[in-house]
């Protein structure tokens, strides 16, 4: 008894071909990439085309993704194609049934390819983010260290206060004598009166 079956399990490279043909069916075509046994160095594999009319089975396939493994079970048929004089032909599975075997594992986010996670980092509290680096003066303390230190340099200038007094006229008489005082940091002078002394007698 002839029998005509294929069983083929493989990945999937690339996304099936569904289109719709003038009879109102639709089509659905793919390729499978199977590995050889292996037998010394190397890995061997063929590429397979594949084809279905069957509606449930193009239902199925239109699902599949890229690097899928998937299972098909058919017959092996010969197509031909083109005009008379230039024909052509070739070999696909014509497949009856089909099914997804596994899906590969999607990439989970922030992995770096070792299969650690990398871990995100950890909040700020809002003060730090606010605060100058270490090693670094703020800027608000900079302008008042500035002011301290421009404080001390006009003082210096000022230097101690200054007094001057009125002299005593040439007569001897006594009269009273005014001293000017200028204090840092005030405006205008101060007045202090002192009490008139008595003319030494001769």
């Amino acid at each position: 008894m002839d029998r005509n079956e294929v069983i083929l399990v493989g990945r999937l490279p690339e996304a099936v071909r569904i289109r719709s043909l003038q009879s109102g069916s639709t089509l659905g075509t793919w390729r499978m990439i199977v590995r050889r046994r292996h037998h010394g160095r190397g890995t061997r594999v063929d590429t397979i085309p594949c084809a279905s009319f069957e509606p449930e089975v193009t239902v199925t396939v239109a699902e599949w993704l890229p690097d899928d493994m998937v299972e098909v079970v058919g017959s092996l048929r010969r197509r031909w194609w083109g005009s008379d004089g230039t024909k052509s032909s070739g070999y696909e599975v014509e497949v009856r049934s089909a099914k997804r075997l596994e899906r590969p594992a999607a990439p989970v986010p922030g992995d770096d390819g070792s299969g650690t996670a990398i871990a995100p980092a950890s909040p700020r509290p809002v003060r730090s983010l606010l605060l100058p680096p270490r090693g670094e003066a703020s800027p608000a303390g900079a302008d008042r260290q500035s002011e301290k230190e421009a404080g001390k340099e006009a003082g210096k200038e000022a230097g101690p206060a200054v007094t001057s007094a009125s002299a005593l006229p040439e007569d001897g008489s006594s009269v009273p004598r005014v001293a000017m005082a200028h204090s840092p940091g005030k405006t205008g002078p101060r007045r202090e009166t002192q009490k008139p002394q008595k003319a030494r007698g001769g």
